[in-house]
């Protein structure tokens, strides 16, 4: 999570010159984004809400979408970064805290790591995805 444009393009020029492939990048801002991740289910129907509400049951992360979802209609970016070894996670993680970065979590196949909270105001989401 970057809170401001400026920063999110920054980090993504900084990750390339560490050695992140820009096809692993992707920035997530503005309304078709904040659609597409859809942290409720609210924007696509009624069968989204239910797979939601399964993802919120058996997923302690899930509502980290809600989060990403609001902060993004709240005009800031969320940088996402497609690396897998460890070695590579860690430096992105770094760039991204250089870079003013927060909100930072690694979704592994099996684990969910976190390396920053949320800082600053906290975005309008239900009182059940509250951290």
């Amino acid at each position: 999570m970057l809170d401001d444009p400026g920063a999110a393009a920054r980090a993504v020029d900084a990750l390339v010159v560490s050695g992140v492939e820009a096809s692993r990048i992707e920035v997530l801002r503005g309304d078709v984004a904040a659609d597409t991740l859809d942290g409720t289910g609210a924007r696509h129907g009624l069968g989204a809400r239910l797979r939601r509400a399964v993802e919120f049951t058996l997923m302690d992360q899930a509502p980290d979408l809600a989060w990403y979802e609001a902060a993004i209609r709240d005009g800031r970016s969320v940088v996402a970064v497609r690396v897998s070894d460890e070695a590579a996670v860690r430096a992105a993680v770094e760039v991204l805290r250089a870079s003013g970065g927060h909100f930072i979590h690694h979704y592994g196949r099996f684990a969910t790591e976190e390396f920053e909270s949320w800082r600053g105001p906290e975005p309008e989401v239900p009182d059940y995805l509250r951290r």
